[in-house]
């Protein structure tokens, strides 16, 4: 008989272990926080901020832009709020519940071409 809870107590053990692991291993390599912002003409960007769980990835955003595919811009240096670009094309600044995007202005500079406001959890419904 202590054989045979001896057995069950090891099968047990091991199969809380292997679950352990697992969970370990399958768990996200970034948390994803979702925030959606409005502009004045009611055009709504949602930003999928991606920020790594392990310290060692870059911090990126995914913008959904309507009628337009998905944009993935890396974190750039900024000396204030936070800076996503591609370094080419479109730049996503953010700083407390506000962004704007900016864009090259074809004289060598960037130019802001739209500004938003964050919508609160409750005005998204």
């Amino acid at each position: 008989m202590k054989t045979s809870y001896h057995s069950k107590f090891i099968y047990s053990i091991a199969v809380i272990a292997i679950i352990c692991v697992f969970s370990f291993l399958c768990s996200p390599a970034y948390e994803e926080i979702k925030v959606i912002y409005q502009d004045n003409n009611d055009q709504k960007v949602t930003a999928v901020y991606h920020n790594p769980s392990d310290g060692k990835d870059t911090f990126s955003v995914t913008l959904k832009i309507p009628n337009r595919q998905p944009i993935i811009l890396k974190q750039g240096f900024a000396a204030s709020g936070v800076r996503y670009t591609d370094d080419k094309t479109l730049v996503w600044w953010t700083k407390g519940g506000e962004a704007f995007m900016m864009k090259p202005d074809g004289k060598g500079d960037w130019e802001i071409t739209n500004t938003y406001k964050e919508i609160l959890l409750d005005q998204n419904h």
